[in-house]
């Protein structure tokens, strides 16, 4: 218990961030719990470890609660609090230890908020560090992620037979796919050649895991809408159009992302012309992998 609170004095002070107020026993509960939560769920589900940090947060604030959690990614910074369910290939292995590195710098020094545990780093970086997501250089991938069924109620008659044909893929069903999710850290990586690289690293995973069916992503950045209201970003759809995805409507997005840093697309939506549609891309394993294996031949996997 001593080293535990000597551990938090060490970083709450080179973080700027209170710690008189968190028992170490709280801390070593905290530990136990995050040791034991199942990889099933997504990443954003926290469990047993979601109360806790509530009580943290309600009995010494928002500070306390934040450095509990940055002591939490340090521990598991340590490669055997790392237990991934699925195979992971060498070029993962690589990628994971760049994160690791990542990781450990933002924790002792990125600024008040950023690991706050109910915000969008520490639930993607505490996953990775569990095992439960993978790296993939643009982001994150669940590794037991779920298609939206949405469009089986949603969209044209053509759109729904597409989409249980791939419900129809082996093994039967919405399961086994490698749900992508950008990663707000890594956003100096949001270009085209990053996005390959991403592919390409989903395409190495889905190589090793046999019971995966594929890709899987939504976004409104696969709206059909950016070849005319945003070019530069149409490449995030066409890419893995011209080679075997598909893309199934979801309806109107409504997160506002599509608006946050663009003037022309708010112009656009002002005026009534532009409205962002949320769009999901699903791309099968099989001709995945054939794009990899044809776009890198010749180089390291």
């Amino acid at each position: 218990m001593e080293l535990v609170t000597l551990e938090l004095q060490k970083l709450g002070k080179k973080t700027g961030l209170q710690n008189e107020l968190i028992d170490a026993e709280i801390v070593q509960e905290a530990l136990t719990v995050a040791r034991s939560l199942p990889i099933a769920h997504s990443y954003l589900w926290l469990g047993d470890l979601e109360p806790l940090f509530r009580k943290v947060e309600a009995e010494s604030g928002k500070q306390s609660v934040e450095l509990l959690a940055r002591y939490l990614l340090l521990v598991f910074l340590d490669d055997s609090e790392w237990r991934p369910l699925c195979k992971v290939p060498d070029s993962i292995i690589k990628e994971m230890r760049q994160e690791r590195e990542r990781i450990h710098e933002e924790v002792t020094s990125s600024e008040h908020g950023h690991y706050y545990p109910f915000a969008d780093a520490f639930y993607k970086d505490f996953s990775l560090l569990r095992g439960k997501s993978m790296p993939v250089y643009t982001g994150i991938v669940d590794t037991h992620g779920a298609l939206w069924r949405h469009p089986l109620k949603f969209g044209a008659f053509s759109q729904r037979i597409r989409f249980v044909g791939h419900l129809l893929r082996m093994p039967i069903g919405n399961k086994y796919y490698f749900q992508h999710h950008t990663h707000t850290s890594l956003l100096r990586r949001f270009n085209q050649e990053g996005w390959l690289k991403t592919y390409k690293l989903v395409a190495d995973l889905l190589s090793v895991n046999l019971d995966h069916k594929g890709f899987c992503g939504a976004s409104w950045f696969y709206d059909p809408q950016l070849d005319k209201v945003s070019p530069r970003l149409a490449y995030l759809a066409n890419d893995p159009l011209k080679y075997g995805a598909e893309r199934f409507h979801l309806g109107t997005d409504n997160s506002g992302s599509a608006l946050a840093k663009s003037k022309t697309r708010n112009e656009l939506f002002d005026k009534g012309e532009y409205v962002p549609q949320s769009y999901m891309l699903v791309w099968h394993r099989k001709p995945m992998i054939r794009w990899r294996d044809s776009a890198f031949s010749g180089q390291e996997r």
